[in-house]
């Protein structure tokens, strides 16, 4: 088996097709493997792995089950045929568990021998032998270490750390290949790392000195002065003795930096000029012994010279670091170690300019991406947003991701057209959005901005002044980034056909920036944050030194916010009763039903997912809240909700085995206490309840099943006040509906509070619905008009059928 986690954790099995991944299992089973494997051959105890799979001492009781049971499921993935003998294994070693592996099977673990490799090599001053072992170690990265997991909300240090150690090998990378003379191979990516990490002065050094080499000795001094602001400003330090001599070497001209000579004393060819729309400064003196070329990148006095280098033959495929039907040479550098990203790849290749229809490559001229009639370089703001959408969402994502995905993208582009930019680019679920419209750069920032907050508060709910707005839909979250600065645009706005917007740098800025926003925040680089300063409150953010500020609010009340602040909202009434009433549950210890009626589902669900929030929120743990929602008829066993609730009460998974599963609700019911033989009466059939095959002893004996969970209900809100959130109960059957209605008589003196949702068809099955019994009040909701929220619920409810209607 082959191990990578220098990207998405994957595990490809031995003697299998190329491209076949093993199935690792669910999140935990993941999360154990991966933190094994950032260990490898080495003890991790089982302390360690229980703070890995629970933050923040959120640890559940039978935590230590939990993970005994991954690791007992994961010894069936790791030993599956064909078994060789230098296979993995996964060892029980006091105090906890041992993964052995070879290293050759383990991505990080040859990266950290070839990086050792090199690192040795450029210490005894085989700089090309460093230069290639350093790089073949950056290759195998295929993106942020163990990415698919912090996508799920894993946060360990070793990661952080792993990261930053990526960025050193980097810079000895940068050192190898500058010793090489292969300072334009270098380029593009040492600019991009100067931009995500602008405190870092060896990389800094580095990106002077290969600049300087192409002749750029403005820009290379420009570089300096950046420096020396980050670190004034920020820190109060100034620049290291060694970026200070690096500077006085560039004014004077020192030949010490010079390229050094290649073997056989030509200059090394590059394989990707870099050319910039100023002129450069007149090009530094070549090597000694180096003829001088009949045209350079870099002695570009004129448009036809420049960004263009004399070849004898023309360049091949793998020798162009430009995207496949873009120009020949493109202005924006790519994220450090994102060449070998697809989606990184993708994004620019979607916001760059179209390719020629046909004919041979555009002229020298206009090699620099544009007609100089069409194009010109103006002030803009962007603003990308990422959708990440989690396991919460689970069925109704594995059913119609694209459902999801396009409803989000539509709002997003509604947002941006009313606040007047326009969507330039979508890959998936993150979506860019452009604010070039008139002259004044304040007013594209501040409504690049607006749109940023605009559409997260579309799709959220307020949670207070500290803390960002909460996702409405559990398993949304919204991330945003916005970056103002000078970009290539088209013209007008009529070009036919129009061409696609090309960012460039300002879009590579803007990714990097977003890759470091949490949930339900806002990042806003240093020139938005100057821009939009009159019209907005910002904080200082702790991502990164690209993105440090962060939205706080507005100065004025114009995003329009899918629900009102507290207290305010089409439903404030209802939200009001159904807290009274749990408030009333709680201190007379008397049982309620709430019933809300409503035709579309929309308003209902948001109220319902509102209500249970504020418990949440503001009960914590003297109340424990139970959701769940009523399947409809023919797709799922009639008692699939109480059977749910039973499992969440007892914090049993739907990937536990069934004889760990019937042990927690053992244990469960003989922490209520109580007389042994009324627990071991209703033992039984909730045993039946949670087996997998319920639907058969649904057939026999479903009076019973119900019975014994009505009777876990008592017991359970004895011990502590409960909540029933239900919704579509409508599709429940007769012998469900008569519990629900009932609850209120025979759990007459317990805190509990039911509250159910419903559409016309409740009514209609049962007209007296819950009139004949006390402490029982129907609510029906009037229709509120569509927004952004309503359109994303109506898309993750799946289509009505004929046969739920009839």
């Amino acid at each position: 088996m082959q191990f990578r986690i220098l990207g998405p954790l994957e595990v490809e099995p031995a003697g299998g097709p190329p491209g076949s991944l093993v199935d690792l299992g669910g999140h935990r089973q993941r999360a154990v493997l991966a933190y094994l494997l950032l260990q490898a051959n080495q003890v991790v105890s089982t302390s360690q792995l229980l703070s890995a799979l629970w933050a923040d001492d959120n640890a559940p009781m039978t935590a230590r089950k939990i993970l005994q049971n991954a690791v007992w499921k994961l010894r069936g993935v790791l030993s599956r045929p064909p078994r060789t003998e230098q296979g993995p294994e996964l060892l029980t070693r006091a105090p906890g568990y041992l993964l052995r592996v070879p290293q050759q099977r383990v991505d990080l673990l040859e990266y950290e021998q070839r990086v050792t490799t090199g690192r040795a090599a450029l210490a005894a001053g085989e700089v090309e032998r460093a230069r290639r072992s350093l790089g073949a170690a950056l290759a195998l990265w295929r993106g942020p270490v163990l990415s698919d997991l912090v996508e799920e909300g894993v946060c360990w240090p070793e990661l952080t750390a792993l990261q930053n150690r990526r960025l050193d090998v980097m810079e000895d990378h940068f050192e190898a290949a500058l010793a090489c003379g292969r300072h334009q191979l270098v380029l593009p990516d040492l600019e991009s790392l100067v931009a995500a990490e602008p405190l870092r002065e060896r990389a800094s050094g580095q990106l002077m000195v290969a600049l300087y080499r192409c002749g750029r000795q403005a820009e290379a001094l420009a570089v300096f002065g950046r420096v020396r602001t980050a670190l004034v400003e920020g820190l109060g330090l100034e620049p290291g003795r060694e970026l200070h001599r690096l500077q006085q070497a560039i004014l004077t001209q020192d030949p010490t930096l010079e390229a050094p000579r290649a073997a056989g004393g030509q200059e090394p060819v590059s394989i990707a000029p870099v050319p910039r729309p100023a002129p450069s400064p007149p090009a530094a003196a070549p090597a000694a012994g180096t003829p001088a070329p009949a045209a350079t990148a870099t002695a570009s006095p004129g448009p036809a010279a420049r960004g263009v280098r004399a070849e004898p033959t023309a360049p091949t495929a793998p020798t162009t670091r430009t995207e496949p039907g873009t120009p020949p040479v493109s202005s924006a550098p790519t994220e450090p170690g994102a060449g070998t990203e697809p989606a990184a790849r993708a994004m620019r290749a979607a916001c760059s300019d179209p390719p020629a229809r046909s004919g041979p490559p555009a002229p020298a001229a206009t090699a620099e991406g544009s007609s100089p009639g069409r194009r010109e370089s103006r002030t803009a703001s962007v603003v990308m947003f990422r959708f990440g959408l989690g396991a919460e969402l689970g069925a109704v994502l594995a059913e119609d991701r694209d459902r999801v995905v396009d409803a989000l993208t539509q709002i997003a582009r509604e947002k941006t057209e009313l606040h007047g930019g326009r969507v330039t680019a979508v890959l998936g679920s993150t979506v860019l959005s452009v604010f070039a419209e008139g002259t004044d750069p304040a007013d594209s920032a501040e409504r690049a901005v607006r749109t940023a907050a605009a559409v997260r508060d579309s799709l959220s709910v307020p949670t207070g002044t500290l803390a960002p707005p909460q996702a409405a839909v559990r398993g949304l979250t919204v991330h945003a980034a916005v970056a103002s600065g000078e970009a290539l645009l088209p013209r007008t706005a009529s070009d036919d056909p129009p061409p696609l917007w090309s960012g460039g740098r300002l879009v590579d800025t803007c990714r990097s920036m977003l890759a470091q926003v949490q949930a339900g925040e806002i990042h806003v680089c240093e020139e938005t944050h100057r821009q939009a300063e009159r019209s907005a409150t910002f904080r200082r953010a702790c991502a990164s030194a690209l993105a440090p500020w962060e939205l706080h609010a507005l100065h004025d009340d114009v995003t329009d916010l899918a629900w009102a602040p507290p207290g305010g909202g089409a439903h404030a009434g209802e939200l009001e009763l159904m807290q009274h009433t749990l408030l009333h549950s709680r201190q007379r210890s008397t049982a309620h039903l709430i019933t809300l009626i409503e035709g579309s589902g929309r308003a209902r669900t948001r109220l319902l997912m509102e209500f249970q929030r504020r418990v949440e929120e503001s009960h914590g743990g003297p109340v424990r809240v139970l959701a769940g929602t009523v399947p409809a008829p023919h797709t799922a066993s009639a008692l699939s909700v109480p059977a749910e609730i039973l499992a969440a009460y007892c914090g049993i998974d739907p990937s536990t085995p069934e004889p760990y599963a019937l042990a927690r609700l053992r244990a469960t019911l003989n922490r209520f206490g109580g007389d042994p033989a009324a627990g071991a009466d209703v033992y039984a059939p909730l045993a039946r309840l949670l087996s997998p095959r319920r639907a058969a002893h649904e057939r026999e004996k479903p009076g019973e099943m119900l019975r014994a969970w009505g009777a876990f209900l008592a017991r359970a809100a004895r011990e502590q006040p409960l909540v029933l959130i239900w919704d579509d109960l409508q599709h429940a059957d007769d012998a469900l509906l008569d519990m629900v209605e009932r609850l209120t008589q025979t759990h007459a003196g317990l805190p509990l509070l039911i509250v159910v949702g419903a559409d016309s068809r409740l009514p209609d099955r049962r007209p007296g619905w819950a009139t004949a019994h006390p402490r029982t009040v129907t609510l029906s909701l009037s229709p509120e008009t569509g927004d952004a929220l309503d359109r994303l619920l109506e898309s993750l409810l799946p289509p009505v059928r004929e046969s739920e209607v009839a």
